[in-house]
């Protein structure tokens, strides 16, 4: 089973109550926002990390300096 936080159950309960839609509509579009925005995130991680891996080796092997 998988844990609510709180305050995410407070706002969804907030929304549900103040615009009508139900509030296992608005959990589910929460989730799929939450999900794309965690996927974004990573995979922005994952650019970062490589790159600053590729000037952290260039810079090893002498082919810049600071």
């Amino acid at each position: 089973m998988v844990k609510v936080l709180p305050a995410a159950k407070a706002a969804i309960h907030y929304v549900s109550a103040h615009t009508g839609v139900p509030a296992l509509l608005v959990a589910a579009v929460a989730i799929v926002v939450g999900y794309k925005i965690l996927k974004r995130t990573a995979r922005f991680a994952v650019e970062v990390t490589v790159i600053s891996l590729a000037l952290a080796a260039a810079t090893e092997l002498g082919w810049l300096r600071w």
